[in-house]
């Protein structure tokens, strides 16, 4: 996990372009030209936008990762999930780029020169890039959504590249850890990602991530005792319950306002004539008795 992170900042430090820039040249970039599009009868690869250059480096690290994979440790679909977060983070950072979700974005840059990528080795990640992007939900996902995944990412590769097994002073661990978990629970309370199945599938990674981390590498680090524990990942059915039971109540509460109220006015009602009737009867006693006392006065 450290090295696919030192990879992310790698890209980022040395693919420094600013996104909405109509000058672009990719001999610039010349380590992250091996998947530009085929130019001159196909003798040369050159990118020629943003677009074409951002997903030319995400290829290189999907494909080029196999060779220093942490021997082996980190799975081709985890891989693939990562460095799509890092796809989209990337192309959201261009305000106009007039395609908004990654299955366009595949046809448009990339299923031209899938036959090239194909030919090489080491293209497991590749097909598990392949294999997340043909799923139904994520087909229809807007890319600024499937971004919002790469904060917690962000914030779980300061941890894995700020503690390492040589550094044991890592003073910035509390507050990046609490950074993670806050993204990862506002992630975890959003219908529209708990609601994809792939996105449930992403956050399942970054929690696992996230608990190796503080099992492992945070207990050898002095800063990194107070490390937060993370909720667990929601389900569809329990925002349907929720939302449902929601809904109950503001349904029934009414409901039992209106059967209530009848009922509560109709004893309020017979009372207040039990009690009238009552008053009456006392001031009829009494003007019985004061004719009584009259009458006996007069005899008298």
């Amino acid at each position: 996990m450290d090295t696919l992170c030192q990879l992310f900042k790698g890209f980022d430090e040395n693919l420094v372009v600013k996104p909405n820039n109509s000058e672009f040249d990719s001999d610039n970039f010349p380590s992250f030209n091996n998947f530009c599009p085929f130019t001159d009868g196909g003798k040369k690869q050159k990118c020629n936008s943003y677009e074409e250059m951002v997903i030319s480096a995400f290829l290189t690290l999907i494909i080029n990762f196999a060779s220093i994979n942490d021997g082996g440790n980190i799975e081709n679909d985890k891989i693939a999930q990562y460095a799509i977060l890092w796809l989209c983070y990337k192309l959201n950072q261009r305000s106009e780029n007039g395609t908004s979700d990654l299955n366009d974005f595949h046809n448009k840059y990339i299923n031209g020169i899938e036959t090239h990528i194909l030919k090489l080795p080491n293209v497991n990640a590749y097909n598990s890039y392949k294999d997340i992007i043909k799923k139904q939900d994520m087909k229809v996902m807007d890319i600024k959504d499937i971004s919002k995944l790469y904060e917690p990412l962000e914030n779980l590769c300061k941890l894995y590249t700020g503690c390492d097994e040589k550094k044991g002073n890592y003073t910035n661990c509390s507050k990046d850890a609490h950074d993670f978990a806050s993204n990862f629970e506002n992630l975890n309370q959003d219908s529209r990602i708990i609601g994809n199945n792939s996105y449930r599938e992403i956050l399942l990674s970054l929690s696992t991530d996230y608990n190796k981390f503080k099992n492992g590498c945070g207990k050898k680090c002095i800063d990194c005792k107070d490390m937060p524990t993370l909720s667990e990942i929601k389900t569809p059915q329990s925002f349907e319950h929720a939302s449902s039971s929601s809904s109950i109540a503001s349904k029934l509460i009414p409901g039992l306002l209106i059967f209530a109220i009848p009922i509560l006015l109709g004893v309020a009602y017979k009372y207040s004539l039990f009690g009238f009737d009552k008053r009456l009867k006392r001031i009829h006693s009494r003007e019985k008795i004061k004719k009584i006392k009259k009458n006996v006065d007069h005899y008298m």
